[in-house]
C-alpha cells in the first residue's frame, strides 16, 4: 500500500470541511475539559491541604 492510498480517506469527499471541523471542535472540547479538571483538582488539593494544616496548629 502506497502513502497516497493510505491517506486517501483524508479528503472525505465533499464533506471534508464538516468532518475536520467536527474533529477539531471535539478535540478542543476534550482538551479544555481535561485541562480545567486538572486545574480544579490541583486547586482542591491545595485548599484541602491548607484547611487541614491549619486545624493541626
Amino acid at each position: 500500500m502506497t502513502m497516497v492510498e493510505y491517506f486517501s480517506f483524508l479528503p472525505f469527499g465533499k464533506y471534508a470541511f464538516y468532518v475536520w471541523s467536527a474533529y477539531g471542535i471535539a478535540f478542543i472540547t476534550v482538551a479544555t475539559l481535561f485541562i480545567r479538571a486538572r486545574s480544579n483538582h490541583k486547586k482542591t488539593l491545595v485548599a484541602l491541604s491548607n484547611k487541614y494544616s491549619r486545624q493541626n496548629d
